[in-house]
């Protein structure tokens, strides 16, 4: 198959864009889900990531929304590059490509989900905890801060789903 063939066909099947946005929303009702288990109000995954990254608190949680989103988007992309130009990550079945996801998910959560967690969003909410921030805010700071480590495990098992998801939808697409 030479090149040119290679990138129309690329271009015609957005595998990537598809499979992220649908392991993103997979796993969308699952973080309501934790709000709800720490006692949080809806969306404070969200909102935080949009506090965090310097939006007004009124629309943090859209703005969260949506860096989520269009991160889920590149990492499939980036994910089905390489499992289409590196041979041993071809999704050649439908296990190799759950277990190739779930493997590309354990990855994001080392290489991108700690440093976040650890070196931006903690120090961010150490700060807001400090004062730093509006009456219901920081409450819902102090209390992060105390789960942390809660949520840094519950984030690979939910990093671990969405990978899965991906692969899965990453071999629909190949069929």
């Amino acid at each position: 198959m030479s090149s040119e063939t290679l990138r129309t066909t690329d271009i015609k099947r957005p595998s990537g864009i598809i499979a992220g946005l649908t392991a993103a929303w997979a796993i969308f009702g699952l973080f309501l889900a934790v709000d709800s288990q720490l006692n949080v109000p809806p969306g404070t995954f969200y909102k935080m990531i949009g506090i965090v990254f310097g939006v007004n608190s009124d629309y943090a949680m859209y703005v969260g929304f949506l860096l989520f989103m269009v991160t889920a988007v590149i990492i499939s992309i980036i994910y089905n590059y390489v499992s289409k130009r590196i041979r041993i990550f071809h999704i050649s079945s439908m296990h190799k490509g759950i277990g190739t996801g779930i493997l590309a998910g354990v990855i994001v959560w080392g290489v991108l989900f700690l440093p976040l967690h650890y070196f931006v969003i903690q120090p961010a909410l150490s700060d807001m905890a400090n004062g730093l921030a509006a009456g219901d805010i920081q409450a819902v700071t102090d209390q992060l801060l105390e789960l942390s480590d809660t949520i840094v495990i519950g984030s690979l098992a939910l990093h671990m789903l969405f990978g899965g998801v991906m692969g899965f939808c990453s071999r629909l697409a190949l069929i």
